[in-house]
């Protein structure tokens, strides 16, 4: 499933709609979630170890609306599908097959968050 997220560029424009065009904010919100992103990441394996389906769901539904503010909804819808797969019992070994694939994917987004930040810093 990974490859056909290929690198496709984020989408700030329902953030700038919600938020207004203001550089400085937005640096704050992409340092927020370059913060969250990880950290929930971080969480969702602990649970899987730990087979705390109640955890992984969570953890999972609390990333989903960041991909809608970054123009992913691929990766929000990947990732509700990772949501439901531990609501209807999927084996642990599956859901941690799609967790590996999803954070391959975060990893070329983290890196493009990177990019938009140093690009919003250099406009100041």
């Amino acid at each position: 499933m990974a490859d056909s997220f290929e690198k496709r560029p984020l989408d700030f424009s329902y953030l700038i709609d919600m938020v207004g065009n203001e550089p400085l904010f937005l640096i704050e919100l992409i340092d927020t979630f370059l913060v969250q992103i990880p950290a929930f990441i971080t969480e969702i394996d602990k649970a899987l170890i730990a087979g705390n389906r109640v955890k992984i769901s969570n953890y999972a539904h609390k990333i989903k609306p960041t991909f809608t503010y970054i123009g992913r909804n691929d990766i929000k819808d990947f990732v509700h599908q990772i949501e439901n797969q531990v609501k209807n019992d999927f084996s642990i070994k599956q859901i941690s097959l799609d967790v590996e694939k999803l954070k391959l994917i975060l990893a070329e987004v983290l890196l493009q968050l990177e990019q938009e930040k140093l690009r919003l810093s250099a406009s100041l």
